[in-house]
């Protein structure tokens, strides 16, 4: 009787922990496995949503290429027909009324140690949003940014890149192209 007695006492122990595992959240394995793979994917969208920046925000720049640290503010996004005194003839061969000058009035400060030239040490393309992904703009003048730019020094003048100015709502504007610094300045099309 007394082993009897032991038996039911120790089956109702046993059914009373095992009962008590999932009341107090404990996880099975492939409770745990869903929790580490939502854990994970929460993170890797956080990575791949950067900022995106507008007009009048400023962004803090690493250089990919030459590990220096620069800001970057955009003042201003336009079309013209000249640009720092070039005529947009100057600029591009082609006399279609579609492709304007587009200007991205910026401004460019230093917060590294060491003196640079801006020009030869960052990267800025324009591209247009729409649903083909864009193409892509080179920058084809900046004469402000050939200029040594020392340390706690700043400059402002244009981006000039050449762009149809019917092609897209909205253009992006973007510092360090294809790195893990990647940085993207929104820019509405100003004649939309």
């Amino acid at each position: 009787m007394k082993k009897l007695l032991l038996a039911a006492l120790f089956l109702s122990l046993l059914l009373a922990a095992c009962s008590s595992d999932s009341d107090t959240g404990e996880n099975t394995e492939e409770e745990e496995n869903n929790e580490t793979a939502e854990s994970e994917k929460d993170t890797d969208t956080s990575e791949e949503e950067k900022e995106v920046y507008s007009i009048g925000d400023t962004a803090v720049i690493t250089s990919d290429l030459y590990e220096f640290d620069y800001e970057v503010t955009v003042n201003d996004f336009y079309f013209a027909e000249e640009a720092n005194g070039k005529p947009m003839e100057d600029v591009m061969s082609t006399s279609d009324d579609d492709f304007k000058l587009a200007v991205a009035d910026v401004t460019f400060k230093n917060i590294s140690d060491e003196a640079y030239v801006p020009h030869d040490m960052y990267s800025a393309n324009l591209s247009a949003i729409d649903e083909d992904g864009g193409e892509i703009s080179y920058n084809e003048f900046f004469p402000e940014a050939d200029e040594e730019l020392a340390p706690g020094e700043e400059i402002t003048g244009p981006l000039v890149y050449v762009e149809r100015v019917d092609y897209a709502d909205t253009f992006l504007l973007k510092f360090e192209m294809m790195s893990d610094e990647e940085t993207h300045f929104e820019l509405p099309n100003p004649n939309q």
